[in-house]
């Protein structure tokens, strides 16, 4: 997988936890090296070795993409 995009902040996924060390995993929007194909990476952030897991069902990936997207417009333009 290429990363190409920043980690998301994990503070509001309390839930999903390292299955190694218990840290909260952080979400990375990655493509595929051949494919080029998108996918969101959970990793662990204290030591990516611990735990690396891939989404890549395009349309729960469309939701989580627009929904950053709404994130990160300005309040007027909502």
């Amino acid at each position: 997988m290429v990363v190409n995009e920043p980690v998301i902040s994990a503070n509001e996924n309390q839930s999903i936890l390292c299955p190694v060390c218990g840290c909260s995993l952080a979400f990375q929007i990655t493509k595929g090296r051949k494919s080029g194909k998108p996918s969101l990476m959970l990793k662990c952030p204290r030591d990516g070795r611990h735990f690396r897991g891939f989404i890549c069902d395009r349309n729960y990936l469309q939701q989580i993409l627009e929904r950053i997207e709404q994130a990160q417009k300005p309040a007027n333009q909502r």
